[in-house]
Parts: C-alpha cells; sequence; structure tokens
C-alpha cells in the first residue's frame, strides 16, 4: 500500500535529545535560522544553515530565482522563472466560488502525484487539517507547521518560526515567528494564528493534531498567548521537554477564516487558505483533482512547480503502471522485483529509494477484548508469526524482522547491544508458541481451536485495507501463521476510512499498522502504551494507541524522560522503557518500515536520493511528515 513515513506519524515526531547544546537540567535552548532549505547548485537554489545553542544564528542565501504576480479581477497570475535552468513556467489561479474549483488549472510545471495511502476510486473533497482523512497535501502542503524535524539530516528546520527558546526551567517555550509570512488570501500570518489554532484544539472535542497532546485533555500547556505579532508563548503546567515536537508538528490554520467555521471537527473546507506552498484547488472531479500554487507564498520564488495533481489509483499496481509508463511523477507504492518491473522501463528517468529510517510496522490486538488483554498470550501468538516469509512477500524484501524493542535501526544509539537479552518472542518458533499457549491456558479442543480459560472459543476478525497491496500479500501467511498455533482468525477487507474509523472507535480486534515515525523513543513509546493516548471504546482515538493499552511502569518512565533534558538520563530511561515494552508486549512489532519512494527525473529534478539525502522523499496523506513541505520547495521543472 505505500502508507508508510508514518504518522504517522506520521504525526507525531518529538524532541531528539532536546537539546544536547543546552547541558544540565535547566538548559535555555535557541534555533535560528531562515526557513528556506533546498539542494545547492545552480543559480537558483537557496541555502539555509541552522545553528543550536544560546548564540548561534544561520543565514539564508537565496539565489537568482524570482517570481511577479499580478492581479485581476478574477485570478491571480504568477510567473515564477527559476535559477539555473532557464525554464519559465506560468500559472493561472482564481476566486472561484464555493464548494467549486477555483479558478483555470495549470497546464505546465504539474507534477502528478500518488501519495502514500493514495489508494482510492473515487475522491471526496475533503482538506480538513483537523480531519481523520483530509486529502493530500492537506498536511504538509496546504498548511504548515512551526518548524519540520528532518528525519534524514536529525535536526530541526525552521519554517514558519524562525526559532524557538527554552526558559530556564523549562516552562516556558517561545518562538519567533518569520517575518513577512502570508495566508493564500494575501492576509498577513500572525501570532494570533497560531494561538487560536492551539485554543481551536483545545476547546474543540473530536479536532486531530499533535498539538492536541499538549492543550488537549490531560495536556501539559497551561496556555498559549502572543506577543506582538511575531512571538507566541507557550506556558508548560509541568516540565514536559518531549512537548516540543508536539507542538512544532501541528500545522496552523487562520483564524479569519476557522472562527467562522461551525463545525471545525467535520468541514470539509472545500475551498482551502493555507500558508503552504499549495492552496488553490484548480480543478476537483472524483478520479482526479489539481491544487496551483499559491501566489502569496511566503517563500521568495517558491515553489518551482506550478501544481499537483492526483489521480485515483485503486492499489500499488496501478500505480506501478503509471510510473513506469510516465504518467506519474512522484509515487510512494511496492511492488515485486521494482528494479525490473517498473525502473528497467526508463532506467535513465524512473529511480526509487526506501530508506528505513521511520517507524515500525505492527500487528494489533485490541486489548480491551480478551484473549488479547493478555501478555503471555500476545508474546505467543508473537512467535508464531513468520516475518520473513511476510517480508519477502509484502516487502520483495526491503526489510528485516523487527526485534523485541519495536523500535527500528534509526534508534541503534538508544537501544542495547544485543536487543535479544530482552526477549526473543519476535523470533519465529511455531513449536514455543503453541507450548507458551498451552501453559497460558489456552487449550485445543477438539476441532483444533484454542479456547479462553472460561471455555470460550477464541475466534476474531483480523481486518484487511482494499488496495494496501503489501498488506493484502502478507495477509494469508498472517491467517495461516495464526491458524497454525489453533486460533480462528475471520479475514475481512474494508476501504480504508472504514477500517481506520472502525480502529480509532475500539471496534476492530486485530490488524496490521503504520507504526510511528519519532526521532526519539519517547515518543514512540508514548503512542504506543501511555495513559494518555487511551481513549475509551467508542472514543476516537486518532492515529496513536489504537489497540487501547495502558503501563503505569511506562508512564513513570515517560514523567521521569519528560522533566530531563539530561542526554545520559534520558538514554537510561531509554533502555527501562525497551525492557517494558519487551516485558509486557502491548503491541507486537513485525519489521522497520522503508519508507517508500519513487521519482522520476523526466520533468523534474531536486528530489532526495541516496547520494544527496535532504530529506525523507515520500509523499503521504493522513500519516505525513512535514518533510514533504522541504521537497515541495525543492523540486523544479526540467
Amino acid at each position: 500500500m505505500a502508507k508508510r513515513t508514518s504518522l504517522f506519524l506520521v504525526l507525531m515526531v518529538l524532541l531528539v535529545p532536546i537539546l544536547s547544546a543546552c547541558g544540565g537540567d535547566t538548559p535555555t535552548a535557541t534555533v535560528v535560522a531562515e526557513p528556506s532549505a533546498t539542494t545547492a547548485g545552480t543559480s537558483g537554489d537557496a541555502t539555509a544553515t541552522v545553528a543550536t545553542g544560546t548564540t548561534g544564528d544561520a543565514t539564508a542565501t537565496t539565489g537568482t530565482s524570482e517570481a511577479t504576480a499580478t492581479t485581476g479581477g478574477t485570478g491571480t497570475e504568477a510567473t515564477a522563472t527559476t535559477g539555473g535552468t532557464g525554464t519559465e513556467a506560468t500559472a493561472t489561479t482564481g476566486t472561484g466560488g464555493s464548494g467549486g474549483t477555483t479558478g483555470t488549472p495549470a497546464t505546465t510545471g504539474v507534477l502528478i502525484v500518488s501519495p502514500n495511502g493514495n489508494q482510492s476510486t473515487t475522491f471526496v473533497r475533503n482538506f480538513n487539517p483537523f480531519g481523520a482523512a483530509p486529502l493530500f497535501p492537506t498536511l504538509g502542503g496546504i498548511y504548515e507547521p512551526l518548524m519540520i524535524y528532518n528525519t534524514i539530516k536529525g535536526e530541526i528546520v525552521p519554517w514558519l518560526a524562525d526559532k524557538y527558546e527554552w526558559s530556564a526551567d523549562n516552562k516556558t517555550l517561545t518562538f519567533t515567528l518569520h517575518n513577512g509570512a502570508k495566508w493564500s488570501d494575501g492576509q498577513p500570518f500572525t501570532a494570533n494564528d497560531v494561538v487560536y489554532t492551539f485554543n481551536l484544539l483545545k476547546n474543540t472535542p473530536g479536532l486531530q493534531g499533535s498539538g492536541t497532546t499538549a492543550v488537549g485533555e490531560g495536556g501539559y500547556v497551561s496556555g498559549v498567548t502572543a506577543s506582538g505579532d511575531s512571538t507566541v508563548v507557550f506556558n508548560f503546567s509541568t516540565v514536559n521537554t518531549p512537548g516540543l515536537y508536539d507542538i512544532i508538528n501541528q500545522d496552523i490554520v487562520p483564524e479569519h477564516v476557522w472562527k467562522s467555521i461551525t463545525d471545525p471537527a467535520k468541514d470539509t473546507n472545500a475551498n482551502p487558505v493555507g500558508t503552504g506552498p499549495f492552496t488553490q484547488v484548480t480543478r476537483f472531479e472524483a478520479q482526479s483533482y489539481q491544487i496551483d500554487k499559491n501566489p502569496n507564498y511566503w517563500q521568495p520564488g517558491k515553489p518551482y512547480i506550478n501544481g499537483l495533481r492526483v489521480p485515483a489509483l485503486a492499489g500499488n499496481d496501478q500505480a506501478a503502471t503509471a510510473f513506469a509508463s510516465g504518467n506519474l511523477d512522484w509515487g510512494g507504492f511496492v511492488v515485486a522485483n521494482i528494479e525490473q518491473s517498473v525502473m528497467s522501463k526508463d532506467p535513465a528517468n524512473l529511480h526509487f529509494w526506501f530508506p528505513t529510517v521511520g517507524g515500525t510496522a505492527l500487528f494489533m490486538m485490541n486489548t480491551t477484548k480478551k484473549p488479547f488483554d493478555d501478555p503471555a498470550f500476545r508474546k505467543a501468538v508473537s512467535m508464531g508469526l513468520n516475518r520473513t516469509q511476510m517480508i519477502a512477500l509484502g516487502l520483495k524484501g526491503y526489510s528485516h524482522p523487527s526485534d523485541v524493542t519495536g523500535l527500528s535501526e534509526g534508534f541503534a544509539t538508544w537501544k542495547p547491544s544485543d536487543p535479544n537479552s530482552l526477549g526473543n518472542w519476535t523470533t519465529y518458533d511455531v513449536a514455543k508458541a503453541n507450548a507458551a499457549l498451552d501453559a497460558a491456558g489456552y487449550k485445543k479442543g477438539a476441532d483444533g481451536i484454542r479456547t479462553t480459560p472460561d471455555g470460550k472459543k477464541i475466534t476474531f476478525e483480523f481486518t484487511m485495507v482494499n488496495g494496501f497491496s503489501d498488506w493484502v500479500a502478507v495477509a494469508p501467511t498472517l491467517v495461516q501463521n495464526l491458524k497454525a498455533i489453533g486460533l480462528d482468525p475471520q479475514q475481512k477487507n474494508y476501504d480504508f476510512p472504514v477500517w481506520l474509523s472502525n480502529w480509532q472507535t475500539g471496534k476492530s480486534d486485530t490488524s496490521l499498522y503504520f507504526g510511528f515515525n519519532a526521532p526519539i523513543p519517547y515518543t514512540v513509546y508514548r503512542n504506543i502504551m501511555s495513559k494518555a493516548t487511551v481513549k475509551p471504546v467508542g472514543e476516537n482515538s486518532g492515529f496513536f494507541n489504537l489497540w487501547r493499552y495502558s503501563s503505569p511502569k511506562a508512564d513513570d518512565l515517560l514523567t521521569q524522560w519528560a522533566a530531563t533534558s539530561d542526554i545520559a538520563k534520558q538514554k537510561q530511561l531509554a533502555l527501562d522503557l525497551e525492557k517494558t515494552f519487551a516485558d509486557e508486549a502491548p503491541v507486537l512489532p513485525m519489521w522497520p518500515q522503508p519508507s517508500f519512494f519513487e521519482y522520476s527525473t523526466k520533468n523534474f529534478t531536486g528530489w532526495p536520493t541516496k547520494e544527496d539525502p535532504y530529506a525523507l522523499g515520500a509523499a503521504a496523506i493522513s500519516n505525513a511528515t512535514r518533510e514533504q513541505l522541504i521537497v515541495l520547495t525543492t523540486v523544479k521543472p526540467k
């Protein structure tokens, strides 16, 4: 399926060694930089340097790219000339009507993209950044965050905010916003918009976003205030240094638009107003839509491309066919033998890069239901899963089985030298799985199907997602594995929105899940086993802790982590959390998730590559990492 990148996280990155530049338990940290980061090398490029510490600062130099805009009676015409290539492109956008198409679609310099999670046969016009399933590029394209965590670089990239600073006691976090940023309707972006966004999340039930962790029920931020137009202050009720990433990852909305929306949780936001590089919905049909460049984008000369067109593609195979035939520029699919089946069709222009630095795929069981609430049962099931075979079938060998920490190799510096010292229940061993189930009281009946200690047959629903071809390829093996240890799974496939809704409200039994992209173990384990991320059955859980597991021991360790910025202490707490996860097995780690990313250089250049890994290249929908903004503002037409 092509849905990795997280969660995402999508969704959901928290502080890496917050901040090693600070030192001690009461540090002051400042990040300063101009939010303009692209690859260098031509006269149209811009470079940025981020400096950390209390005295560091950074400068950005912009090349000769320039853009001009002329406003007419019915639309805005923007002409952008990219430096270094001599390519000139023109995009025309207009005002349009409510719910309709805005202006005339651009016809040149339009990038065709099938983002991760785009397995759709029809589109519903929904650009609500607070909803469960907004269309691409609502998150990290139409709307933007204060800052971006760059997974590849392991660093914070300033964006709508130029810098942040902690107070000496780590209970006040101050952001200085970028001067001159505007909304796509021409109104200025100010500190009041940031305050409004977080207050909206705090006061409106049902909204989704990383900021809800900070200001929602049980949050650690007591108040958000503006000091003038360019300064925002977050006051913490308790010290929570990793909360920085909850805050910077939250997409910001315009107060002057959203204050008039009656139901922010359900409104489809058909004609969005954002600060992002692509905001103008110039075409919308059931099978395709196009979003053109923001005529008032605040980064001079950007974006270099005129628009994004998203076709409806039912699954990975359809996306691969479109990419191989030259009808797709940017993809996130997975197919067998991609070098031969796809890239060989046009080896000069078709490329892929699958870094495994993100989250870990998970097999989840609803722990509010028996026997899934028993850790002995969960560990036994884990030993019965043939991960190696599933990786070969679903991921075409582009990963490896997870260990019992649930953390990918991207967290190597946080893990013990031998993760197997914590347990081996992710190792495939059918005999041990059966023995463990017997020992835990789950005996086989005359029909070979196990029962719970109170005599109930263990039969349950195993859900799959239509169009997620990698998951669908894995499903037969998973079902066979579960039957081989005496369980009775009943596979049922759903369309993605239904599947997600069932899990978010606690209705489902078992399935796979994307995992979480995050810079530090704190975030991963908070999303997996903290009481703070558990919602009652029937209440929407967002994208966190769909299995509804709460670990008091983990919560104590997470609280200790949040109270310190001492890296040595954080590393010891990480080891303690890893042991807790290994002991309790709240969810079953399967394999480090590759970030599936295909790109064509036939019409566009400036993509991140193995040789120039300036950011994750994957485009995503609901579980988007905001790194795609770096890509969207770097890629250029040839």
